[in-house]
C-alpha cells in the first residue's frame, strides 16, 4: 500500500498511474492556453495565408482525430501532436483545441436476437470524459505550477507545489466501467468525452476488470485499455504498434484478441476520497489494476520526469507518452475548477518529442561509392535532441515507394537513437509520388535495377571512381587522406583506381586547391608510411563487397597466407571455412577475379602484401585479444600484423597467443584456450613478445 506521505524533492516515492491526456489542448486564456506551444508556425510555408493555413489545419485534424478516436489512425500520434502545436501556435483559442475526442459512428440499427453484431451502441458517460492541458517541457511545467499557486492563493488553499501526485500517461484507449450492486454493466469509450461506445462484452474478457467486486458498490471507474508489450509479441506477433492493436481489438464484433488486453485504472467516481493517493489505494483494495503512482512535490517531478525519459520508459512493459501531475488533494482540484472543460489543476507533462513535422524541399539521387543510388531527402531545417536536421536517408525505392513521398509533402522527422536522421512518414500529401530516376545524376549513364536499390555500373563514373579510392585507404586508416583530397584527386583525372595513388608526386597533389608541397609531402608521405600492407589488409582494401578485414583474417588464417593462394582457391575451398560458407564464398572468389587486372597493376608499382609465413620476426604466431586493455586493440593488432604475425578472431587450436588483461581468468575463452594448450598472456607480456621476437 503507497504512503500518503510525499517524498523528498531528490528521492520520489514508488510507483501509480492516472488519466491518460488525450490530444486536445485548452480554450481559455492566452497564458493558460498555450501550454505546450511553440514556434511550429514556422513550418507553414512562407508563401500560404495564416488563415488558410489555419482552416486547414482545422479540417486535417479534425479528420485524424475522428479517424483515431475511432480505432483508425490514419497518422502517428507525434505527427498528430506536431500539427496541433503548429495550431495552437497560429490560433490559440480554435474550437478543434476545445474538443474532446471524437463522435462515434451512428447509432447501431436495431438488430434481430442472436444475429451478429455488426455496430457499437452509443452510450451516454455519467460523468464527462474530460481531457487535460499539455506541457511539452521542465519550463512549461513550472508555469502550470505557478498558475495553480495563484489560483490556490486567491481561494486560500494550501501551497500546491508541495503535495502533487504523478502518474504515467498511457498510450491507450480510454474507457469508463460501471458497476450497480458491485457487479460491472456497462464499459464505454470515451467517444466525444459526452457520448461513447458500449464494448460491455469484449472488456469482460480483458486482464485487469473484475467481473463482481467484493462489496455492493454503485460506483464509476476510470481506465485506459492497453496491450502490453510482452502480450503483443506472444499474441499478436505481426504487430508493430501496441496502441493501434489495441484499439483495433478492443472494438472487434467478435471479441477475439480480448482476453489479451489490459485496463489499468486511474479514477474512481462515487466514493468520497480526501486525495488521490487515498483514491489508488481504495482502487487497489477493490481489485483493480491500476499503473505506478507517486506522490511528490514540484522538484520531485521533475526529478522523476528525468528518470522516466532517461530510463523507466523503456523498461516499461507498455508505452506511455509523459506523466501526469494532479494536484493531489481534492478540495484542491474542486476549488481552481475548470476551464473548458479541462482541469486547472491536472497537466499532462509530455517527454520532449524526438521528431518534428517539416516541409520536404527535395529528394536527391545520390549517387554512392559503389555505385548504389541513394535517395536522400532534403527538408526545411528542424531542431531534434539538441542537433538541427535538414536530410535524410530514405534508404532505397521502395522505401520511397511505401511512404508515397513527394516533394513538397510535410513529413515527420525523427533521430532514431537519437542520432540518425529518419523520415518516419508523409503527415499531408501535397504532390504526386516521386518519380524514380533511370540516368545516374553524375555520368548520366543508364541506372540498373537490383532488387530494392538502383545503381550506376559505370566503372568510368566519377562517384565510383571515388568511392574506390576511398575504399582503398579507409582499412588502411591514412591520415589526411579524406574525401575532399579524393574528390580533388579524381576531378583533376590524376587518379583513376588505387596503383596510380602510387604515381603520384607531390607536385601534382601541390597544384591542387587549398595545397600546397609541405602538404603535399606530407600526404604522401602518410600513404606510403602504410607499406609494406599485411595480406589481410590489402585484401580488405580492394572494396569486395561483404569482404572486410575480418573476412580477410579468417581466411589467411586459415592457411590461405600468400596472395597466390587466395587467387587460386575455390569457391568449395572458402566456403570450407567456419563461419564463411557458400555465398560469402562466391563473393570473395568472383570478386578477386573481377579485380585481377587491378591487384596485378598494384603488384607492379610495389605495393606487394606482406604474407604472415613471410612476415617477419613474429612469423608463425597467431594473436587473439580479447577484453579491456589499456591500449586500443587496433594499435596492438597493428603490431602483429606489421611484423609479420597472424591475428585470429576468436580461439582455436592454431592460436599460439590469447592476449587478456588478466590471464587467470575463468573466462570461457580464457578456459578454451587452456584447453588448447595456448598461453594466455597479459598486454605487457604481450609487448615483451613482439620486443623479443624484433630485437632479434
Amino acid at each position: 500500500m503507497p504512503s500518503t506521505k510525499p517524498p523528498a524533492a531528490a528521492k520520489p516515492a514508488k510507483p501509480v498511474k492516472s488519466a491518460k491526456a488525450t490530444k486536445n489542448a485548452p480554450a481559455e486564456t492566452a497564458a493558460e492556453n498555450t501550454i505546450g506551444a511553440d514556434a511550429a508556425a514556422a513550418r507553414a510555408p512562407a508563401a500560404v495565408d495564416p488563415a488558410a493555413r489555419i482552416a486547414a489545419l482545422g479540417d486535417l485534424l479534425k479528420k485524424y482525430k475522428d479517424a483515431y478516436y475511432n480505432g483508425q489512425p490514419l497518422v502517428s500520434d507525434a505527427a498528430f501532436d506536431q500539427l496541433e502545436d503548429e495550431l495552437r501556435a497560429l490560433d490559440p483559442k480554435h474550437p478543434i483545441l476545445a474538443s474532446v475526442g471524437a463522435p462515434v459512428p451512428a447509432k447501431a440499427k436495431p438488430r434481430a436476437a442472436g444475429a451478429p453484431v455488426t455496430e457499437w451502441e452509443k452510450a451516454q458517460h455519467k460523468i464527462p470524459m474530460g481531457s487535460l492541458n499539455k506541457a511539452t517541457d521542465e519550463t512549461e511545467f513550472q508555469a502550470w505550477v505557478s498558475r495553480c499557486e495563484e489560483h490556490a492563493a486567491r481561494e486560500k488553499l494550501p501551497k500546491v507545489l508541495g503535495d502533487l501526485f504523478v502518474t504515467e500517461k498511457l498510450d491507450g484507449i480510454s474507457l469508463e466501467v460501471i458497476y450497480e450492486n458491485g457487479v460491472m454493466t456497462e464499459a464505454i469509450t470515451r467517444g466525444d468525452g459526452q457520448i461513447g461506445e458500449r464494448i460491455t462484452a469484449n472488456v469482460a474478457r480483458m486482464k485487469g476488470v473484475p467481473p463482481r467486486l467484493e462489496e455492493p458498490l454503485n460506483i464509476s471507474v476510470r481506465g485506459e485499455i492497453i496491450l502490453k508489450l510482452t502480450d503483443m509479441k506472444r499474441s499478436f506477433p505481426n504487430a508493430s504498434n501496441a496502441r493501434n492493436m489495441a484499439s483495433g481489438t478492443a472494438k472487434r464484433f467478435d471479441g477475439n484478441g480480448c482476453e489479451h488486453l489490459t485496463v489499468l485504472f486511474y479514477d474512481l467516481e462515487g466514493e468520497d476520497a480526501v486525495d488521490e493517493v487515498q483514491k489508488f489505494v481504495r482502487l487497489k483494495q477493490l481489485g483493480f489494476e491500476t499503473p505506478n503512482l507517486y506522490p511528490a512535490d514540484s522538484a520531485g517531478v521533475l526529478k522523476l520526469y528525468q528518470q522516466y525519459a532517461a530510463t523507466d520508459r523503456a523498461a516499461l512493459d507498455y508505452e506511455i507518452d509523459g506523466l501526469v501531475i494532479r494536484c493531489n488533494p481534492v478540495r484542491t482540484q474542486a476549488l481552481l475548477g475548470e476551464l473548458s472543460g479541462r482541469p486547472r489543476a491536472a497537466v499532462a507533462l509530455k517527454f520532449a518529442s524526438q521528431t518534428k513535422v517539416t516541409r520536404l524541399n527535395r529528394i536527391v539521387w545520390d549517387t554512392g561509392d559503389s555505385g548504389r543510388v541513394t535517395p536522400i531527402a532534403e527538408f526545411d531545417r528542424v531542431w531534434i535532441g539538441g542537433a538541427h536536421l535538414e536530410r535524410a536517408s530514405l534508404h532505397n525505392i521502395s522505401n520511397v515507394k511505401a511512404l508515397g513521398i513527394s516533394e513538397g509533402d510535410e513529413i515527420l522527422v525523427s533521430r532514431r537513437n537519437d542520432v540518425i536522421p529518419q523520415v518516419e512518414e508523409v503527415v499531408v500529401k501535397h504532390g504526386p509520388p516521386a518519380v524514380i530516376p533511370t540516368t545516374c545524376g553524375v555520368c548520366q549513364s543508364k541506372l540498373v535495377s537490383e532488387g530494392e536499390f538502383i545503381s550506376c555500373r559505370n566503372t568510368e563514373c566519377r562517384a565510383v571512381v571515388e568511392g574506390r579510392i576511398k575504399n582503398w585507404v579507409e582499412p588502411q586508416d591514412v591520415h589526411d587522406f579524406g574525401s575532399h583530397i579524393i574528390g580533388e584527386l579524381v576531378r583533376a583525372k590524376l587518379v583513376k583506381e588505387p596503383s596510380d595513388l602510387y604515381k603520384l608526386k607531390f607536385q601534382d597533389i601541390a597544384k591542387l586547391e587549398h595545397m600546397g608541397e609541405i602538404s603535399a609531402k606530407k600526404i604522401l608521405a602518410n600513404l606510403h608510411a602504410k607499406l609494406p600492407l599485411s595480406l589481410p589488409v590489402f585484401l580488405a582494401s580492394l572494396g569486395i563487397e561483404h569482404f572486410a578485414v575480418l573476412t580477410a583474417k579468417l581466411i589467411v588464417g586459415h592457411g590461405f597466407d600468400t596472395l597466390d593462394k587466395i587467387r587460386q582457391a575455390t569457391e568449395a575451398q572458402i566456403a570450407a571455412i567456419p563461419g564463411l560458407g557458400p555465398s560469402k564464398a562466391r563473393v570473395v572468389v568472383e570478386g578477386l577475379k573481377a579485380r585481377s587486372a587491378e591487384i596485378d597493376r598494384l603488384l607492379a608499382v610495389g605495393v606487394v602484401p606482406v604474407a604472415p609465413s613471410h612476415g617477419g620476426p613474429l612469423s608463425g604466431l597467431s594473436f587473439c585479444f580479447t577484453g579491456t586493455l589499456s591500449r586500443p586493440r587496433k594499435e596492438l593488432e597493428g603490431l602483429v600484423e606489421k611484423h609479420g604475425g597472424n591475428l585470429l578472431s576468436g580461439v582455436t587450436k592454431d592460436l599460439k597467443y590469447l592476449v587478456m588483461s588478466d590471464p587467470n581468468s575463468g573466462s570461457s575463452k580464457a578456459e578454451k584456450a587452456k584447453k588448447y594448450g595456448t598461453k594466455c598472456i597479459d598486454e605487457a607480456a604481450f609487448l615483451k613478445v613482439v620486443s623479443d621476437a624484433t630485437a632479434g
